[in-house]
């Protein structure tokens, strides 16, 4: 249960098909478009026409859809960017790159660039966070603020759980640990549509994109504990993996930094608090969303 929860904590892998929840009919309903980062395809939409552009980021294992329920409020402050990362949804899974954090950063960087948005409300979840915390170093210009959905801000060095868990993903008991994960990673907080949502999509992750993945997420030149000056908000789930020195640590990243416990939400937070989830996400977006 320990490799579990260490694992819940660093998230997650990627994707397959994806059940349709309740607010999914926005998403699927708006036109797909593509655009190619060197040989690799990548799918990404555009909803609205005019306005400040939030950009959303899924998890691993997890498509643009994940974000169905954020969708509309969001709307209706402006534009809303959504991708599905290399290796998820609609986007090709190559078999011969490293599934690392400047990866996507660079295919967040090419969706930015073909949709014609010069910044905006970052916004991530899971393997979003520090997908999205590459791209800000890379680019800062470009991010007017900084949301960060239950995923790591904080690095601590790594301990023999994740070593062990790591080791045991590349041997014959993938198939048998992964599902077992992936079943812990939703709750009673997760409606049965989510945990559908959530178990149909990340057991059928491809294990090279999983396997890579893991690695990548705690490769030294990732897990820095840099920076960062953009405004930001945390949304953290309840739980002992966020403990009051990662707090601390996270709420003096700058002086606009500010993190917010969901209680009694586990890792898919806006799936399953969706109206305090998006009250955050609304007010943050009002004060630092801008063409």
């Amino acid at each position: 249960m320990l490799i579990h929860r260490i694992i819940l904590g660093c998230l997650l892998v990627l994707s397959g098909f994806v059940s349709a929840g309740p607010g999914s009919g926005l998403i699927n309903s708006s036109p797909s478009q593509f655009t190619q980062l060197g040989s690799i395809s990548i799918h990404y939409k555009m909803l609205g026409e005019e306005g400040p552009v939030t950009l959303l980021v899924h998890g691993g294992g997890c498509d643009m859809t994940f974000w169905e329920l954020q969708a509309q409020p969001l709307l209706e402050q402006g534009r809303v960017l959504l991708l599905d990362l290399p290796g998820h949804g609609q986007s090709d899974v190559p078999t011969d790159v490293r599934y690392s954090m400047k990866f996507y950063a660079e295919a967040i960087n090419q969706v930015m660039e073909a949709a014609n948005v010069k910044s905006a409300v970052v916004v991530g979840h899971s393997l979003g966070v520090p997908a999205l915390r590459e791209f800000y170093r890379a680019r800062p210009e470009k991010v007017n603020g900084f949301v960060a959905v239950d995923g790591i801000l904080i690095y601590e060095p790594i301990g023999w759980g994740l070593k062990l868990a790591s080791g045991l993903l590349d041997t014959w008991l993938y198939d048998y640990l992964w599902p077992t994960i992936v079943d812990d990673m939703t709750s009673e907080a997760t409606p049965k549509w989510g945990r559908d949502k959530v178990s149909d999509a990340m057991k059928n992750a491809p294990k090279i994109v999983v396997r890579s993945f893991f690695k990548e997420m705690f490769h030294p030149e990732t897990a820095i504990n840099d920076g960062l000056e953009a405004p930001l908000l945390a949304l953290i789930a309840e739980g002992p993996l966020w403990n009051k020195d990662i707090i601390d640590a996270i709420n003096t990243l700058n002086d606009d930094a500010t993190t917010v416990v969901l209680e009694g939400a586990g890792h898919f937070l806006m799936l399953e608090k969706p109206n305090e989830f998006n009250r955050h996400l609304t007010d943050f977006n009002r004060r630092f969303g801008k063409l």
